[in-house]
């Protein structure tokens, strides 16, 4: 998992520096994409927060992803002290297949699902604000740099659930599932899925996704075969809108 996720993030990077605790990955013009935007901590080193600090000066936030579940315990209770706040994360996988192709779902480029993207963002931020809805929606056009697809699910005649998959390596990742607001409760996020889970059958044995601990989704994800596999965190400060 983390080979693919790394290989996402460094060709999704403008800039990407290694450190003694990992790697510090920036794009400078969508500054307030924080998934764009942050410091992976990979192995021990002295300090992180001081290294965020240092890697992500100029930036209107902080961010800091462990993926390996020993660093969390022994790195995040410091961080938290330095007033990170931790968001738990949880990884799961299923076996590949399973699923069912759906003839309302098509693969598109980023260009056809970008107006269907910007009226999610826009349901998703708590005080929606041009500029970051712009520059969260520009980020995903970067997905095509990484191989990224883009499946969405057609309701009538105008798309309204979205999802992009990655692979590498016989493996299959789930990312960015969003449904609009008006169209939720419909079931339109599992088609979405079982649809990708059985697209990428042929030549990938494992499909994994990401949720967050205690939230819904990682429910949701369960329902559909999706079992926890490694435990991770992000920790983030706000500062200022960059």
């Amino acid at each position: 998992m983390r080979a693919l996720e790394h290989r996402v993030h460094d060709l999704t990077a403008a800039e990407r520096d290694e450190f003694e605790g990992g790697v510090a990955y920036r794009n400078r013009d969508l500054g307030a994409v924080w998934d764009l935007n942050f410091v992976r901590l990979d192995r021990p080193c002295s300090q992180p927060a001081l290294w965020a600090d240092r890697l992500q000066a100029g930036l209107g936030h902080r961010k800091v992803l462990v993926e390996d579940a020993r660093l969390v315990a022994r790195f995040g209770p410091g961080l938290r002290e330095r007033g990170f706040a931790e968001r738990d994360l949880i990884a799961l996988a299923r076996a590949a297949g399973g699923g069912r192709l759906d003839p309302e779902v098509r693969e598109l480029s980023y260009d056809q699902v970008r107006p269907l993207r910007t009226q999610v963002i826009g349901e998703q931020l708590a005080a929606p604000d041009a500029d970051v809805v712009a520059q969260v929606v520009a980020a995903g056009a970067l997905s095509e740099r990484a191989g990224g697809r883009w499946l969405a699910l057609v309701a009538g005649d105008a798309p309204v659930s979205h999802c992009v998959v990655y692979s590498h390596d016989g493996l299959a990742q789930i990312e960015d599932v969003a449904t609009l607001e008006a169209h939720r409760r419909h079931g339109f996020a599992r088609r979405l899925i079982e649809h990708a889970v059985e697209l990428v059958a042929a030549d990938h044995d494992t499909v994994f996704i990401q949720a967050e601990a205690g939230d819904w989704p990682l429910a949701f994800y369960e329902r559909l075969g999706f079992a926890p596999v490694e435990r991770r965190a992000d920790y983030l400060i706000v500062l200022a809108r960059a």
